[in-house]
């Protein structure tokens, strides 16, 4: 039952080292078989790979697209740009003629300079400086207003100098007439002073009859007559210092009426020069914005004005502007049941498609938002719309940069995590698994 079987006792040495040789590879055939199977399923079950959602999508800007306009009534005199240019920040993009408003703002120098030049004048006239010092920047920007102010300070000077003269002329001789009567006064009381005496005498010798009746009553009447003069003259007198007193202070009026006029037209010119320099500061700006400059740096999407010397009014917009800053955002698609494993700041690889990817390869981002629900596009189909980030805003192969834009398409990978290649290959046989012989 054990020993050689009927056909192996025909067989030679060779032909049974043959057969031998012969069985004993398939079996080592067999068991590379099943070392490679073995060491591929522990490969498989080692090695991960990423796991990616993948989307279309398309690059937009990100920010809202900037609208340059004229604030005013205007006349282009130059276009500086053209549609697809890429532009700086401060770039002079449109040239309005600015005739007018440079005129308005020159007619407001000029007021500003004169309404200075007054100033100055009227704090000279505070101080009674009859030499102020005008500003060098002043003298030579409006010469002619100088003049002018000093013209007037000497005038004004002039006028309170002769109102003064002609109050101190009245004051003066008021004062000698009051010297005049003091004067004639000490004069009376001189002579009024032995008068009395005579008429005391006489009143004695009268009594006793050694003079006569009608000399006394003469002495009488004359000392009467000199006190009654005297008596005139110190109430004179007082007139007379009433009067100089008036006369002093009409010349005090007249210097302070003079520093009044001056206070007051300094408190209104203040309010003008004010208005004057608010108005001067909306000049400067009507000038500035006759260049018309790139408020961010982006590409020139659209100029709606095509000739020069067409007129525009106010609020039309005149240039449209895609920002473009240092990364780009691409809106991508991602059907419903691919978005449950998304989330902000997952890694994604966005292909542009204008450009080879396997020549220039791909954009790294990274997710920034996802919608909260989902939107519909023209054929009615559903997705979230998920909004990536990118690291830098062009392709490059060998120091060649390649722009990319707004409006441009991509195809973007998001890597929502990583499985084994096991998973991978295991996933169709349970999912049959499950759902087989469910049904009825």
């Amino acid at each position: 039952m054990f020993g050689p079987r009927p056909e192996e006792e025909f067989l030679t040495d060779a032909s049974r080292a043959a057969r031998f040789a012969t069985g004993r590879g398939d079996w080592l055939l067999l068991l590379a078989i099943v070392l490679g199977i073995g060491a591929f399923l522990l490969w498989a079950s080692w090695f991960e790979i990423d796991e990616v959602t993948r989307g279309e999508g398309r690059v937009v800007p990100s920010r809202q697209m900037q609208i340059v306009q004229s604030l005013e009534p205007a006349i282009i005199r130059s276009i500086e740009v053209a549609e697809g240019d890429l532009v700086e920040p401060g770039q002079a993009l449109l040239q309005i003629d600015d005739t007018a408003a440079a005129a308005d703002r020159g007619e407001l120098r000029e007021r500003e300079a004169a309404l200075e030049a007054e100033e100055i004048r009227l704090r000279a006239e505070i101080v009674l400086d009859r030499q102020p010092v005008f500003p060098e920047d002043l003298t030579r920007r409006a010469p002619d207003a100088v003049l002018a102010e000093m013209e007037v300070l000497q005038a004004r000077f002039a006028q309170l100098d002769g109102e003064i003269a002609v109050r101190v002329e009245r004051l003066s001789q008021k004062r000698a007439a009051l010297q005049e009567l003091l004067a004639q006064r000490t004069k009376q009381e001189a002579v009024a002073a032995p008068l009395r005496e005579e008429v005391a005498l006489s009143r004695d010798l009268a009594a006793r009859g050694a003079v006569p009746r009608i000399e006394l009553l003469r002495l009488e009447s004359r000392l009467a007559e000199l006190e009654g003069d005297i008596a005139v003259g110190r109430a004179q007198e007082a007139n007379f210092r009433a009067a100089i007193r008036e006369a002093e202070g009409e010349i005090d009026l007249a210097r302070s009426g003079y520093l009044l006029t001056a206070r007051q037209r300094l408190a209104t010119l203040g309010v003008e020069l004010a208005v004057v320099r608010e108005a001067l500061h909306a000049a400067d700006e009507r000038v500035g914005r006759t260049q018309l400059a790139s408020p961010v740096r982006g590409i020139v999407n659209a100029v709606n004005v095509t000739t020069v010397g067409e007129v525009v009014e106010p609020g039309r917009p005149l240039v449209e502007i895609v920002p473009v800053d240092d990364s780009l955002q691409i809106e991508v698609n991602v059907l419903p049941r691919d978005v449950a494993f998304i989330r902000p700041g997952e890694k994604a690889s966005v292909k542009i498609t204008a450009y080879d990817y396997l020549v220039y390869g791909a954009l790294e981002g990274e997710v920034v938002r996802i919608g909260a629900d989902t939107t519909r596009d023209g054929e009615g189909r559903e997705f979230f719309r998920v909004t990536i980030r990118t690291d830098r805003t062009d392709l490059g192969k060998d120091g060649q940069a390649l722009p990319v834009t707004p409006g441009m398409r991509a195809t973007v990978d998001i890597q929502t995590g990583r499985r084994t290649v096991l998973s991978y290959l295991m996933a169709p046989v349970l999912r049959i698994r499950s759902e087989a012989f469910r049904e009825r």
